[in-house]
């Protein structure tokens, strides 16, 4: 799992982005919330892989 940057520089740039990218309408209002790039969703689609694959080996495993 690649971890996030949270720096105060970094944190700043995300939050400009986002500034950027948002909007009040309806439709687009969330996009500054959920990134919606193809990298964006590409990311979350692989972190619910390695949870399922992560809950799938807890549920194998035996407690001790």
């Amino acid at each position: 799992m690649s971890s996030v940057d949270m720096s105060a520089a970094a944190i700043e740039v995300r939050i400009r982005r986002a500034s950027l990218l948002s909007s009040l309408r309806p439709e687009t209002r969330l996009d500054a919330k959920l990134d919606m790039s193809p990298e964006g969703v590409a990311r979350r689609i692989r972190e619910a892989s390695e949870l399922r694959a992560l809950c799938l080996m807890l549920s194998q495993s035996t407690p001790t």
